[in-house]
């Protein structure tokens, strides 16, 4: 059996036919009447496009949202994934850079801090010895093991001590924010999520973070089979290519959340 590799990840999606992945319909379909002046702002934002890229088509939801029932979840903005010198940081920075991943998750955090909306950040991290990877498995040993969570352990990557699992700078909690530690993919499974969003009357989630076609989707599936309002930030979240980001907004996010991004969120007073 042939093990994943998030390093490698982009080599693979960059078989599939090119011009396929520059075609990327993100539209909302009940949306379809907004303005011109609105499909620009989406095209500046999202930076889509290269120049001359006219084909790529980059439409969005333009989402009102009540901030006292609204929790923006932040998952893994951790120094492995979006710190330099992290361990997958050189495989997740062309997405970073080419969407303004970082700067447009820290501002829409502030934003919607500023409103109202509960701010919960989703850490993931490990002990030393990876034991809590290794009980996921059934053979609950290290052998058992594969798959993206036997990449982190192989690359003692999210270590509780080290400072690897630490929160970027820009993305550091503050006081009134909330933390819900992972040991897993999913922000629900084996932690206490669903008690935090339901004694906060929560009934609309935003996620931004990483990666989107793992620990977001992973959540954003999760969230929408619970029954929450799920919106998804295509300019906050990020992968390990670009080629990976794209192509899950493209063919799983719409089944199970509204996609947008961070500057057609209008936060409601």
């Amino acid at each position: 059996m042939g093990r994943y590799s998030l390093r490698k990840h982009s080599i693979k999606l960059g078989e599939v036919d090119a011009e396929e992945l520059r075609n990327l319909p993100y539209v909302q379909k009940e949306n379809s009447g907004r303005n011109a002046a609105l499909k620009a702002a989406v095209k500046k934002s999202t930076k889509n496009a290269s120049d001359g890229d006219s084909d790529t088509d980059s439409e969005f939801s333009l989402v009102s949202v009540e901030p006292s029932t609204t929790a923006v979840i932040l998952i893994e903005f951790q120094h492995e994934f979006a710190g330099e010198g992290g361990e997958f940081y050189s495989n997740c920075k062309p997405c970073m850079d080419k969407y303004q991943v970082l700067e447009n998750a820290e501002a829409l955090m502030k934003q919607a801090r500023e409103a109202g909306c509960k701010i919960i950040h989703v850490p993931i991290a490990f002990t030393e010895k990876y034991k809590e990877i290794d009980e996921k498995f059934i053979g609950k040993k290290e052998d058992s093991r594969y798959g993206v969570l036997d990449e982190i352990a192989d690359h003692e990557a999210f270590q509780e001590s080290g400072g690897s699992a630490d929160f970027i700078d820009s993305m550091k909690p503050v006081d009134g924010d909330l933390i819900c530690a992972k040991k897993g993919l999913c922000a629900f499974f084996g932690t206490d999520l669903g008690d935090l969003l339901e004694k906060n009357g929560i009934d609309t989630i935003i996620l931004a973070g990483f990666l989107t076609n793992c620990c977001i989707e992973s959540t954003m599936r999760t969230a929408y089979e619970k029954g929450y309002k799920v919106i998804t930030l295509f300019d906050c979240c990020c992968a390990a290519s670009i080629d990976a980001h794209e192509s899950s907004f493209k063919h799983s996010f719409e089944m199970f959340s509204i996609r947008t991004t961070s500057n057609l969120v209008e936060f409601s007073s």
